[in-house]
C-alpha cells in the first residue's frame, strides 16, 4: 500500500469519531438490514486475511463466522471500523480494508478527484459507478512473473477483468475472468501431467512461445462469477461458478478452493449466533483432457451443509455434512431438503451415495492466538479400534486436523505464526463406485493430497513497513503412495474395492514418499492491491531436490500457491 493509501490514511484519522461513528452506524444498519449485498471478498485475497486476523485482535463477534469463507464484504468494513488505530502500519491495514470496500461508506473517499468523473474515484477501484439504486466497480488484473527452475523459464502471465455490484440494494453480482499462460514448477508440471489437470483451473491446451524456450507450459482462462440476493433479512441464496472454504487453516480437510471451479446453488442463513450454509454443486469426476475436447463431460453432483455456533465471540463450533452422487445426469432431489441429515436419505434410497461427516472447533485467546481443529469421518467403526486382532481396518477413514495461529507473536507488532498438522487415513474421501469420489475435475474437494498422509505446515509473515512484507512457510509431507498394480489408499478416485488388505492398513502404507518445500517471499506494495513480488522456493522429494527464483508483478490477483 502506497502513497495514495497514506492520504487517505490521513483523512480518516483526521475526519475524527464524528465521521468514525456516523460511518459505523451506516455499515452496521445496512448490514443487518439484510436488503444491501455487494457479494464476497476472494478467499485468499489480503482484505479476507487483514479482516480474519483483525477479528481474532478485536476479541470476536458472534456474529461473524471466519470458518465460512468468502467472507461478506461488509463483514470486512464492520471489522475495520471496529479496530482502532494503534500505530502507522496497523492504520495503514485499516484504512486498506476500507477502502477495499468503500462501497459500503455512505460516500466515497472525497480526499480524491475522480478523472472523467467515473475513474479512480477510490483509492481501490479504476472506474465507479454509484446511485441510489445501482453500484458498479470494475478493475482490471494482471499478474506477470519470470523466473528460473533449475535452468528452465518459469513463467506467469496473466490479464483479467474484475466487475462487481449491487442492484436495488438486494441483488449483488460479481463476475471475474483471467486469461492465463503459465510454465509451472517442474514438480508442478509432473503433477498436472499425472491427473491431467491444472490445481484452479479447468479445460487447459499445451502453450507454445515464439519467443520463450518453453516445454512444459499450459493456456487456460479462469472463470468466477456469481448473482445473489437477500431473500429475507438472514437468508441469503446465491447462484454461480467458483469455490469456498470451510475451515480456519490452511488447509481444510472438509471443503478447500485446490480444485477447479464448479458450478452451484448456495444458501447463507445467518442469524443470532448460527451461520447454515447449505451448498448444492454439479461436478464432473474427470478433466476434459481425459475425455477430450469435443465430448460432453459426465456428470455427478454433491450437496453440502455447514452449521456454525459461536457459543461466544471467541469459542465455536462447527457440523459438517456432505454426500457425492451420480445419476445418470440428474440429480436426486431428497438431498434438496435443507435440515436433514444426508445419511437418513441415503439409507432411504439403498445407500448409493458416499456421505462424509465432520466437527470443527476454534477457540481464541487473548485476543491473539487462535486454536482450531477438524475431524473428518468418512467410514468408521468403534471396535476395531481396541481388538488386537482387527487393527488398522481399512474401513476406518478419517482425517484430524490440529493448528494455531498467533498473531503479533511475542508481542512483535504485525508479526504472524502458525503450525498446523494434518493426517488423513488411507482410503478416505473413496467410494466403492469412483464416480462418488470426494473430488471434482480430478482434483480433491479438500486437502490436495488426497489421503494416506501426514502433514506439517510452518508459516510466518511479517509487515516490514506499510509497504513491504514478507513470508516464510515450510511444508513437511509423509505419504504413501500407490503403485502401479496396488492400491495402498493414497488416490480417492480409485474405488476401494480394489484395497490390498482388510487390516494392518497405517498411514504412510505403499510407496513411502516424502516432501520437503521451503518458500520466501519479499513483497512491495506501491499502491492498493498492487504488488511487486521476489519469491524463492526449494522443493526435496526423496532423493530428488530443485529450487526456483521468480520476480513478478500483481495487481488484483491473488496466486494459488503450489504447496504440495
Amino acid at each position: 500500500m502506497g502513497a495514495m493509501e497514506k492520504s487517505a490514511s490521513e483523512f480518516y484519522r483526521n475526519m475524527g469519531i464524528r465521521l468514525k461513528a456516523a460511518s459505523l452506524c451506516l455499515a452496521f444498519l445496512l448490514a443487518t438490514s439484510g436488503f444491501a449485498q455487494t457479494g464476497f471478498a476472494p478467499i485468499h485475497s489480503e482484505a479476507a486475511y487483514q479482516g480474519n486476523r483483525l477479528s481474532l485482535q478485536n476479541g470476536g463477534d458472534t456474529e461473524f463466522h471466519p470458518e465460512v469463507r468468502n467472507f461478506l464484504r461488509s463483514d470486512l468494513f464492520k471489522i475495520g471500523y471496529n479496530t482502532g488505530y494503534t500505530n502507522p502500519i496497523d492504520s495503514n491495514f485499516l484504512v486498506y480494508l476500507l477502502n477495499e470496500n468503500s462501497e459500503w461508506e455512505s460516500e466515497p473517499n472525497p480526499s480524491r478527484k475522480p478523472v472523467l468523473k467515473h475513474f479512480f474515484k477510490t483509492p481501490a477501484n479504476l472506474f465507479e459507478v454509484r446511485t441510489k439504486d445501482f453500484q458498479l466497480l470494475v478493475n482490471p488484473m494482471l499478474h506477470l512473473g519470470y523466473g528460473s527452475d533449475s535452468g528452465k523459464p518459469l513463467f506467469v502471465n496473466e490479464r483479467g477483468l474484475s466487475i462487481r455490484g449491487c442492484i436495488d440494494n438486494k441483488v449483488y453480482f460479481h463476475t471475474s475472468l483471467l486469461e492465463t499462460q503459465i510454465q509451472p514448477p517442474a514438480y508442478a508440471a509432473d503433477w498436472i501431467s499425472e491427473k491431467k489437470a491444472i490445481p484452479g483451473a479447468g479445460f487447459y491446451k499445451v502453450y507454445r512461445s515464439k519467443v520463450l524456450d518453453l516445454d512444459r507450459a499450459y493456456d487456460y482462462n479462469v472463470a468466477n462469477a456469481a448473482l445473489g440476493a437477500q431473500i429475507t433479512p438472514h437468508i441469503g441464496v446465491e447462484i454461480g461458478h467458483g469455490q469456498h472454504f470451510i475451515g480456519n487453516g490452511h488447509r481444510s480437510l472438509f471443503l478447500s478452493d485446490f480444485g477447479s471451479y464448479y458450478f452451484y446453488l448456495k444458501f447463507n442463513t445467518r442469524i443470532w449466533k448460527l451461520q447454515y450454509q447449505n451448498l448444492f454443486m454439479e461436478l464432473s469426476p474427470v478433466s476434459q483432457a481425459v475425455v477430450g475436447n469435443n465430448d460432453l463431460l459426465p456428470k455427478k453432483y454433491a450437496a453440502v451443509h455447514y452449521l456454525h455456533y459461536n457459543i461466544t465471540p471467541r469459542l465455536g463450533v462447527g457440523f459438517f455434512e456432505a454426500t457425492v452422487f451420480n445419476r445418470s445426469r440428474q440429480f436426486e432431489l431428497q438431498y434438496l431438503n435443507p435440515i436433514i441429515l444426508y445419511r437418513s436419505v441415503e439409507g432411504l434410497i439403498g445407500s448409493p451415495d458416499n456421505v462424509l461427516v465432520g466437527v470443527d472447533f476454534r477457540w481464541d485467546i487473548a485476543r491473539k492466538v487462535r486454536l482450531y481443529s477438524q475431524l473428518l469421518l468418512d467410514e468408521f467403526r468403534l471396535s476395531d479400534l481396541y481388538k488386537p486382532e482387527q487393527t488398522g481396518w481399512w474401513g476406518n477413514k478419517y482425517g484430524i486436523q490440529a493448528g494455531v495461529h498467533y498473531i503479533n507473536a511475542f508481542n512483535i507488532n504485525q508479526l504472524d505464526l502458525r503450525a498446523e498438522y494434518n493426517l488423513m487415513r488411507p482410503y478416505t474421501y473413496s467410494h466403492f463406485d469412483s464416480l462418488n469420489s470426494y473430488q471434482h475435475y480430478n482434483q480433491a474437494l479438500a486437502h490436495p493430497l488426497g489421503a494416506n498422509f501426514k502433514e506439517l505446515f510452518l508459516e510466518a509473515r511479517k509487515q516490514i513497513l506499510p509497504q513491504w512484507s514478507a513470508r516464510v512457510h515450510y511444508l513437511h509431507i509423509q505419504q504413501g503412495l500407490n503403485s502401479p498394480d496396488a492400491n495402498w489408499g493414497a488416490n480417492p478416485t480409485l474405488p476401494y474395492t480394489s484395497r490390498i488388505q482388510e487390516y494392518g492398513n497405517v498411514i504412510g502404507q505403499g510407496i513411502s514418499n516424502q516432501v520437503q518445500l521451503l518458500g520466501m517471499q519479499l513483497s512491495y506494495s506501491p499502491a492498493h492491491n498492487a504488488y511487486i513480488d521476489l519469491r524463492f522456493q526449494w522443493r526435496k522429494q526423496e532423493s530428488d531436490s530443485g529450487s526456483f527464483i521468480q520476480l513478478g508483478l500483481r495487481y488484483n490477483v491473488w496466486p494459488q500457491n503450489f504447496d504440495f
